[in-house]
């Protein structure tokens, strides 16, 4: 019965986001209109060097505009066909992850439908698909990189032929999901954790040795241009260095996502709680003290309920929340990966999800969820098993769809 429920919460939420989208008929708001006014730009420029040092209010690389300039014919670059594009590649990324859990956990192709639906639970996915942003085109060429790579590397029964044939696609995704946003950088650096496990076999050597070099033939020389990750006219979005804050607030969301999915992944006892609790104490009386971290999501709605003297405090009472729930996270994400250092696909996802947590860091200029909900797919597949089929998590996963329809409705209704 949990079975069926969380597979009809999936594809309703999957028709709900698409019904939504097609009746959104407002014209680009938000940063939409800085993307499809950087479309006429590549119309004008085509894929050039003036192009791309044009680039104007656009962080992300160009990829958004090579898949949306071909589709000019059917959307015209207008609402809702423009948002359109990434309600499929959302089915897309769904199909994807259904064949990478197969793969991966030789489970039936409905339990992988099950926890590929998982997807639909992620809050920060009803933003990014519902709207013409950027995120969602990486997320897939991302997730199309990891089924190539995994199809590549380690099979000994395989040819040398399919080997190169997959690296070499897997590596034309990963170079294209680094044009759509230069954080998925970090799939090079962890593919280097499945060759150090398979380094006694030749084949592994030569599957990530091509698909680190077609990866980066195609994301460098737009690098070259810039003399950086990001356009000229965007490279305030890195400036000042790191922002811990920023980081501790991924690590925050990316907690928060894997309760929604698999709270089984974390580690609790009493013990455990009491040293939660002691270092929650800790931090709130130096926040109070000597830090001075703010953070108030939902105030003015506290800012009804309770009185002036509770709101004065409140940002100051959740920074420290936040900050213990993301230490937690790390920990047990390190004491995960401890228990299965044997399991090189479960490290090398690991990796994937914390490293582009951990990009939020160079954020400096804002930190957006949208941000976390770049490593919804690699969660997604980690997870799996941690992953029980209950009515608490059917639950849960209401109540991300809840959360992800709300967020995607205040950028239409409250703009």
């Amino acid at each position: 019965m949990e079975r069926r429920l969380l597979l009809i919460l999936g594809i309703g939420g999957y028709v709900l986001l698409l019904l939504i989208t097609i009746l959104h008929r407002q014209p680009p708001l938000f940063d939409e209109p800085l993307f499809v006014r950087n479309l006429y730009l590549f119309d004008k420029e085509g894929l050039s060097a003036r192009f791309l040092l044009e680039m104007n209010d656009q962080a992300p690389g160009p990829l958004y505009q090579l898949i949306h300039y071909p589709l000019y014919a059917v959307t015209h670059w207008q609402t809702p066909g423009i948002r359109l594009v990434n309600m499929t590649l959302l089915a897309g990324i769904t199909f994807l992850l259904i064949r990478i859990i197969t793969l991966q956990y030789k489970v039936k192709s409905g339990t992988a439908i099950i926890y590929a639906a998982n997807i639909m639970a992620v809050p920060m996915i009803w933003q990014i698909s519902g709207m013409a942003l950027t995120e969602i085109p990486p997320i897939f060429f991302s997730t199309l990189a990891i089924y190539w790579l995994l199809l590549s590397i380690n099979r000994a029964d395989q040819s040398v032929t399919r080997t190169v044939l997959y690296a070499v696609v897997a590596g034309v995704a990963t170079g294209l999901a680094i044009l759509g946003r230069s954080p998925f950088l970090i799939l090079i650096p962890s593919s280097y954790i499945l060759l150090w496990y398979y380094r006694r076999y030749k084949l592994s050597w030569i599957s990530i040795g091509i698909y680190t070099i077609v990866a980066l033939s195609i994301c460098m020389p737009v690098f070259l241009i810039w003399k950086g990750l990001v356009p000229p006219k965007q490279a305030l979005v890195a400036a000042g260095g790191i922002n811990l804050w920023h980081g501790i607030l991924a690590f925050a969301y990316g907690a928060l996502l894997t309760i929604i999915i698999a709270p089984a992944w974390f580690v609790i006892n009493r013990r455990i709680t009491i040293g939660l609790v002691l270092f929650y104490v800790l931090l709130l009386v130096l926040n109070i003290t000597v830090l001075h971290y703010s953070f108030a999501p939902l105030s003015k709605a506290v800012g009804k309920v309770f009185p002036a003297a509770v709101t004065n405090v409140y940002p100051y009472i959740i920074s420290p929340a936040l900050a213990t729930v993301a230490i937690y996270y790390v920990a047990c994400c390190a004491w995960q990966a401890w228990q299965r250092k044997s399991e090189p696909v479960f490290l090398f996802l690991l990796s994937c999800c914390m490293l582009m947590l951990a990009t939020n860091l160079k954020v400096t200029h804002l930190f957006s969820s949208r941000y976390v909900g770049q490593a919804a797919a690699f969660l997604i597949i980690l997870l799996v098993p941690y992953d029980k089929f209950t009515y608490s998590k059917c639950i849960r996963f209401a109540l991300g769809m809840i959360i992800g329809l709300l967020s995607l409705e205040t950028y239409f209704l409250f703009r």
